[in-house]
């Protein structure tokens, strides 16, 4: 008996890696040869739309090398978000921003204000629009003056928020005194959870009930939601 006509799978995974190896065996015991004797047989590649299984455990379909080795290191492309996912997550990735900061200034880029000189949620919530892609943006630094712009561009609404929609405490006016955030989730409870800049002094996660929510240094109430562009 020739002494490597029976190479075991953990030899040949040395040798050759899972794949190669589980169809060296295969070969060898669908044509009677041993797993040298099958090293030799010529590979026949897949069939284009034919699956394979990575180390992982992961399927390619019709992929190449590069896209099994992404797999197996879980970086598969993730699918397109919506726009209104974008403005939810680029709230989310901004909680805990202090507005002592540097990473608080570029919410006022072109501004001409800093965030420890002027109230910066109104500022948030147009970044979080502006970088999930938002062509028309409220440009005002007042948060009752976002639900203005709301009213004026027909995007204000009383109810049925939606997740990206910016949340107005107080009734829309170019006033002071309100404040403006960013909704990311809508529960099952009718309770919503936001993300607002300039909530002692940072970009913080709210869980609130709106009916009941306040914001602002007069405490207002909501009053409405602004429905980003597009969405």
């Amino acid at each position: 008996m020739h002494p490597t006509r029976h190479l075991t799978l953990p030899t040949l995974k040395q040798r050759t890696g899972r794949a190669v190896a589980l169809a060296v065996l295969t070969a060898a015991a669908l044509t009677g040869t041993g797993a040298t004797d099958a090293l030799a047989l010529p590979a026949t590649p897949p069939a284009a739309g034919s699956t394979a299984t990575a180390d992982s455990g992961a399927t390619v379909t019709g992929g190449t090398t590069a896209d099994a080795d992404a797999l197996r290191e879980g970086a598969a492309a993730p699918a397109a978000a919506t726009l209104r996912d974008r403005i939810a997550a680029a709230a989310r990735g901004q909680i805990g921003v202090t507005e002592s900061s540097s990473a608080c200034q570029k919410y006022l880029t072109g501004k001409g204000q800093t965030c420890r000189n002027t109230s910066w949620c109104a500022a948030f919530a147009e970044w979080t629009w502006r970088h999930a892609g938002v062509k028309s943006v409220p440009t005002t630094l007042l948060g009752r003056g976002v639900g203005k712009w709301g009213q004026e561009h027909h995007l204000f609404h009383t109810g049925s928020p939606k997740p990206g929609d910016l949340v107005v405490y107080g009734p829309p006016a170019y006033e002071q005194g309100g404040h403006v955030g960013v909704v990311v989730s809508v529960n099952r409870d009718g309770t919503l959870d936001t993300v607002e800049g300039n909530v002692s002094n940072k970009v913080a996660h709210r869980h609130i009930d709106p009916r009941t929510a306040k914001g602002g240094v007069k405490k207002w109430k909501i009053s409405g939601y602004v429905t980003p562009p597009g969405a």
